[in-house]
């Protein structure tokens, strides 16, 4: 029988055996108070059931004793088997009664051993004194991350089926019958316990669930890496691409919790999902968004059987860099806002500040984030130009170029103050200089590689290529801030409630209104909502001004707040225009309606004092 077709019938029969023993023990869980109560650092509200992960490891351990023999699959899926087995014993044990984290480390380096014993280790080809503790560390990671991922309604199990479902579909195209038959038995219990668990969860899989899932998923990446058939380190990229969400959330968190001076092990509500939620996602778009971001990473992966290794290469440095934008801005949400529930009543719990990165420590991650940029640009561009093409020769050699290029491209984005540049409110001018800078750096390698090869040996064609994907690469990564903050606004702006934030209407569509409005935005957690502008300006009304209407002028504020139900209208003029703000005033109060005044000032300090904030522009204030 097929590889697919062993994986497939795994998981047909795992995942029915989960939709048929899940519901047994919901009604186990209440009768002998397995239940998981509200606490402080949780995130749900109302009391849930437990042991989830019974009928997981139920089902898949059925799964495997059923079609490991008959597959020829005893051994390998034995010694796997057994390491799953330890970890549900411990999990169990510490959802009932509760283990301390040296005893959980002890279990998951069990069964790294078990797996290792089992002839699989991480990186197909390495010595093995390299293989081996990196084996380790990769089993505990993961393991632990896909724990800690363990927060949220449906998020766990939906993402550890979709990494399952990726990593089988590697193991099935490289003819890896054992992996295949494990990813296929993960990845059914975990989507068919997401049927109780997706919000309102019925039952939660616990840490007896959670652990063999994380441990699941890590066994599969390493059994799945010596399928793969491509160039160095493809195996390896495509393994942590499709597990790219849980190494993100634990990153995150292990970085954040680190600079605020807080144990990693300590529980709390920072982890990405919650970051989504503060933003203003209700729970499950933030999930859902988690699960797309899962698919999308676990796809990328899955262009290693479909593409030339350089191009997979360069998807894997674009992947990183966007995710690394985005744990950024979800690293600032961490001083800002407290984390709320979005309708399921769970107690608001502040998160703790932390200090963020220091001048040096941003310019060392710009710096790697260019890396990447330039390594992959290169390797986009070699490949669509031919020069890396099957029997091509190329003109110039693959490591050699990209070597010198990348050197001379970041020593000339350091030389024109690329990472001395806040880019958060950057507009046309940052765009322009990111434009010029990524121009003079490909004309300086051209000149390089003009005196290293000659001539005759430089490609137009792959030069051109090369700065474009780089210039889009650049400046998507510097802008990518202002982005995600802008469609974090513009979201609130369309699902906030007039019950929780006050409706804004802004007078004047001019440069002051512009500074007004990045205010309101910028400050995200001040309650209003930017809902239009009004100018008396006719050649603007009736636009779209960075994604808000511009309404009529003067004298239409006071319909205007009817119409719109409008809670407070600030009037972003100027000194030069008292008469308009009196005007606008008087209407205001016509319809009770609050009225302020937008004003930038700068004032004086007294000795001694000083501003924290001295290279951040000034955005102006509401008198």
């Amino acid at each position: 029988m097929p590889v697919i077709a062993w994986a497939v019938t795994a998981a047909c029969l795992s995942g029915a055996a989960t939709l048929l023993l899940t519901p047994a023990m919901i009604k186990a869980a209440y009768t002998f108070d397995w239940v998981d109560y509200p606490q402080a650092d949780r995130w749900h509200a109302t009391p849930t059931a437990l042991m989830g992960g019974v009928a997981m490891y139920g089902a898949g351990a059925l799964a495997l004793l059923l079609l490991g023999p008959l597959a020829g699959a005893g051994t390998d899926v034995g010694l796997i088997g057994g390491g799953a087995t330890l970890l549900f014993a411990v999990g169990m044990v510490d959802d009932l009664w509760g283990v301390g984290p040296t005893t959980k480390l002890a279990a998951q380096v069990g069964a790294a051993v078990l797996l290792m014993a089992a002839g699989h280790v991480f990186g197909p080809g390495w010595p093995l004194w390299v293989s081996g503790p990196v084996t380790l560390v990769w089993v505990i990671g993961i393991t632990n991350a896909v724990n800690l991922l363990d927060n949220m309604d449906g998020l766990a199990a939906g993402i550890g089926g979709i990494a399952a479902v990726v990593l089988t579909a590697l193991a099935a195209a490289g003819g890896a019958l054992p992996a295949a038959l494990l990813g296929g038995t993960v990845g059914g219990a975990a989507l068919g316990f997401l049927w109780f668990n997706a919000k309102p969860a019925r039952i939660f899989m616990g840490d007896c669930g959670s652990l063999v899932l994380g441990y699941g998923v890590a066994a599969l990446a390493v059994m799945g890496q010596g399928a793969v058939a491509a160039g160095p380190g493809v195996a390896v990229l495509a393994s942590i691409c499709a597990l790219a969400v849980p190494i993100l959330d634990t990153t995150l968190v292990t970085v954040t919790r680190m600079q605020a001076g807080r144990s990693v092990a300590d529980g709390g509500r920072d982890h990405t999902s919650h970051r989504l939620v503060s933003v203003g996602l209700p729970e499950q778009g933030a999930v859902g968004m988690l699960h797309g971001m899962g698919a999308v990473a676990g796809g990328t992966g899955l262009l290693a059987l479909v593409v030339e290794p350089p191009l997979f290469y360069a998807a894997c440095a674009f992947g990183t860099v966007a995710l690394g934008v985005l744990g950024v801005y979800l690293e600032r949400l961490d001083g800002h806002a407290a984390v709320r529930v979005g309708g399921d009543g769970a107690p608001r719990h502040p998160s703790t500040p932390w200090g963020g990165l220091g001048a040096w420590q941003r310019e060392a991650v710009g710096l790697i984030g260019d890396a990447l940029l330039v390594g992959g640009a290169f390797a986009a561009a070699y490949t669509l130009t031919g020069q890396g093409g099957p029997g091509s020769v190329p003109s110039i050699p693959f490591l050699e170029g990209l070597v010198l290029l990348g050197g001379a491209k970041l020593a000339v984005f350091a030389a024109m103050g690329l990472y001395r540049r806040l880019w958060r409110h950057a507009g046309t001018p940052g765009i322009a200089r990111i434009v010029g800078t990524t121009l003079l750096a490909e004309a300086t390698t051209a000149g390089g590689l003009v005196l290293v090869y000659g001539l005759g040996a430089v490609s137009g064609p792959l030069l051109m290529v090369d700065w474009l994907i780089l210039t889009l690469g650049v400046l998507s990564s510097r802008l990518g801030l202002r982005g995600l903050q802008r469609a974090a606004s513009l979201y609130k702006s369309h699902t906030a409630s007039t019950e929780s934030a006050s409706n804004v209407l802004l007078y004047g569509a001019g440069e002051r209104g512009m500074l007004a409005l990045r205010a309101l935005r910028d400050a995200g957690d001040s309650g209003r909502v930017p809902v239009g502008f009004v100018d008396p300006d006719p050649s603007k009304q009736n636009q779209v001004v960075q994604g808000l209407p511009v309404f009529g002028g003067t004298g239409a504020c006071a319909d205007l707040c009817r119409e719109h139900d409008i809670d407070e209208v600030i009037v972003a003029v100027g000194d030069a225009a008292p008469h308009v703000e009196r005007e606008v005033a008087r209407q205001c109060a016509e319809v009770g309606v609050k009225c302020r005044s937008f004003d930038v000032q700068m004032k004086p300090l007294g000795a001694g004092r000083e501003d924290p904030d001295h290279d951040e522009p000034v955005h102006g204030s509401l008198a």
